[in-house]
């Protein structure tokens, strides 16, 4: 109801404020306008595109500047063209490079260089393809000094060297069970091929390269004649071309400009399904892919971009408003057409639950087969126009829109108005061109459907859809189907039940047990949490979260009546909520799965067998070898997205008679918190706890 007053106030407002000056009445309006009638579109804006000052130097490095005096900040960034090259199994010296730049010159320390950016308060990334820089106008010579130095004189030492090898294989490590991450490889390596744009880092590329790898591939990659300087803001050309000339003179131009042809990007002979087994995976990522043939200097251009904004490229296009509004399967659906200029991809994709991964899948080629058959409605391109050009008009007020717009110019060889004839060209678009270039562009029958998930969820339903499914590892290389092991007939859940408990310490022990209270402690973005957990039966709880020694968030329920408490902020259980709580069995919930889980299978995860238990909404993993529960997913559905939450149990130990997992990992979308065990105390908390 506040939401809604809310909304008709400030509705009443603006009506009020854009009347308020007009001559005319509504009903006099009214007499003189159809409102059933689509009003007449006007002619595209006219752009008055500023053009940039250019310069180049004799080293070959490109500048553009665009001057802005509005604000008292200057914005500058250094980019690369390069054509690609393959670095083979010494992949990583690229993400080594961009993570050693910055750390230190020849003529300033890595702690003097961070020291005084923070001084001028000013914001500096040296990565692999260049820098950005962000300071005031003042301070701007002096961080463009300092920044330039690093990147070009850089100093890179063996001890942060390893240091910085160490951190990337431990970034990889944490990213081999994640779906996310396996969709990415496979797609690289199946989509693109043998182009340099198919490789990836893995731990063991990432642990061939040396610190001569890394200083190697900077002398192929940091190179003025391939490079391009782009400021924008309050400076002046005389005094940029003063500080250019003083910080680059020095940087030697490259004798072989550029290497040997790529190798073509080839689309399959008809589509098919590319599938990782990602047993473990609580969401699946579809990415339906083939060769990009456009780029920005295609006539065609304009045209594929209205297009892309009404199959994916809008939220209110075919995909999101097909996947995600209509069917709650996803938080968003997108797609684009790549149009890097040494080969690119079309990608459309989403992330969705695995039990209705292979629906996504068929809904999605549907969607792109429509728009090649069906034309658009005038409509609909009227209004995607107008927002299309309504968001380049805006972006004009950008100076850095004019610099990226020159940048764009000379690495794609547009012709110098391409900008200025930018809109005429989008608003002469019409339904019919929409159909040509979606059939000319958009290949779904020579695509490939990468899908990473549970094949167990997912595979039964692809082939049974028509799809043609192939089988590789979470690094693109070939692998055998997943085997689906057949239970005992005698099997109960009850069985798998009785296991866990036997393993936790017996099952009439554990019902002993009156009351629990843990703590756990984890940590968020480097503060420290402590979960304070406290539970006796038949059904009561209380949970506190604190942060540096302050209750975040207290949650707490008698048996009959609960409440969440939020820094202060106290609001009562509604009824479904109590519900739930009431058909709890604390201290140990597990005891509730013996009135109605059922036994869903076997699955086999990295070599290792175990019993899967589904309780409505939760699936449960018990180690059919030790017999401990190893983790549990639990889905709901909010607002008509699906919401899914994986807890992991690990490193199960002795606490007082009873074992433990001294170790639980929450995953909720993409955050992920480790909440180690610190205390437990058994049939100490009572009913005073609850209050």
């Amino acid at each position: 109801m506040k939401n809604l007053i809310y909304i008709l106030s400030i509705f009443s407002a603006a009506l009020l404020f854009s009347c308020g000056g007009q001559k005319e009445t509504t009903a006099q309006v009214m007499k003189t306008t159809d409102i059933n009638q689509m009003p007449e579109p006007g002619p595209a804006p006219k752009i008055h595109f500023q053009k940039p000052q250019t310069f180049v130097l004799d080293n070959g490095l490109r500048v553009i500047l665009v001057e802005n005096h509005k604000l008292p900040r200057v914005t500058a960034s250094l980019r690369m063209d390069n054509q690609p090259f393959n670095l083979y199994d010494k992949k990583g010296s690229d993400d080594l490079l961009a993570a050693l730049l910055g750390s230190g010159s020849e003529n300033v320390s890595k702690d003097d260089f961070n020291e005084k950016i923070d001084y001028y308060g000013a914001r500096v990334n040296i990565h692999d393809g260049g820098f950005y820089i962000n300071a005031l106008s003042k301070y701007f010579p002096k961080v463009l000094d300092l920044t330039v130095d690093q990147a070009l004189h850089p100093k890179f030492t063996k001890e942060e060297f390893e240091k910085k090898k160490k951190e990337l294989i431990e970034g990889l490590k944490m990213d081999e069970k994640s779906t996310p991450a396996a969709a990415r490889r496979v797609m690289k390596k199946l989509a693109y091929g043998k182009h340099p744009y198919g490789e990836f880092t893995s731990i063991e590329t990432a642990k061939n390269v040396q610190l001569p790898d890394v200083t190697d591939y900077y002398e192929k990659v940091y190179i003025p004649n391939h490079a391009y300087l782009i400021i924008v803001g309050d400076v002046k050309s005389d005094e940029v071309k003063k500080m250019v000339d003083k910080n680059f003179k020095s940087w030697k131009p490259a004798h072989q400009t550029r290497g040997r042809a790529l190798p073509r990007i080839n689309n399959p002979m008809l589509t098919e399904v590319d599938f990782v087994n990602m047993p473990e995976a609580a969401q699946a990522e579809l990415k339906v892919v083939h060769r990009s043939d456009i780029q920005m200097a295609n006539p065609d251009y304009q045209k594929v971009l209205l297009m892309n904004s009404i199959l994916g490229g809008d939220f209110n296009s075919y995909l999101n408003m097909t996947l995600r509004e209509k069917h709650g399967w996803t938080y968003g659906a997108r797609s684009r057409f790549g149009t890097d200029k040494y080969g690119d991809l079309f990608t459309a994709s989403t992330s969705v639950r695995n039990s209705v991964a292979d629906s996504a899948t068929v809904v999605t080629m549907e969607q792109l087969n429509k728009i090649r058959n069906e034309k658009v409605s005038d409509t609909l391109l009227h209004n995607t126009k107008e927002k299309f050009m309504g968001n380049f008009v805006l972006q004009m007020e950008n100076p850095q829109t004019i610099a990226r717009q020159a940048y764009n110019i000379y690495v794609n060889n547009l012709p110098e108005d391409f900008y200025e004839t930018f809109l005429q060209k989008v608003d002469a678009v019409t339904v019919d061109d929409i159909q040509t270039v979606a059939q000319k562009y958009l290949h779904p029958d020579k695509a490939r459907i990468i899908l990473a998930g549970k094949a167990s969820d997912i595979v039964p339903g692809l082939k049974k859809n028509g799809f043609n499914v192939k089988f590789y590892d979470k690094y693109g290389k070939p692998a055998q189907a997943p085997v689906t092991k057949t239970l005992p007939a005698d099997l109960k859940p009850q069985h798998v039940l009785d296991h866990y408990f036997a393993a936790i310490g017996g099952k009439e022990k554990v019902k002993q047990i009156q009351s629990i209270e843990a703590v756990y402690e984890g940590n968020v973005q480097g503060t420290v949490l402590q979960i304070i957990k406290k539970a006796k039966a038949p059904n009561k709880e209380v949970m506190e979260t604190q942060a540096m020694g302050m209750t975040m968030q207290k949650i707490v329920f008698d048996g009959e009546k609960g409440y969440m408490e939020v820094q202060g902020q106290k609001r009562d259980f509604p009824a479904e909520m109590i519900k739930d709580y009431k058909e709890k069995t604390e201290p140990f919930a597990l005891f509730g799965l013996y009135k109605s889980a059922k036994l869903k299978g076997m699955e086999t995860i990295d070599g290792k067998d175990y019993y899967v238990l589904e309780d409505g909404d939760t699936v449960y993993y018990f180690d059919a070898k030790t017999g401990f529960l190893t983790k549990q997913i639990k889905t709901k559905t909010m607002n008509g997205n699906s919401i899914t939450q994986v807890v992991e149990y690990k490193d199960y130990a002795d606490k007082n008679g009873i074992k433990m997992p001294g170790k639980i990992v929450q995953s909720f979308g993409p955050q992920k918190i480790e909440l180690k065990l610190k205390d437990v105390k058994f049939n100490t908390v009572t009913d005073e706890d609850f209050k």
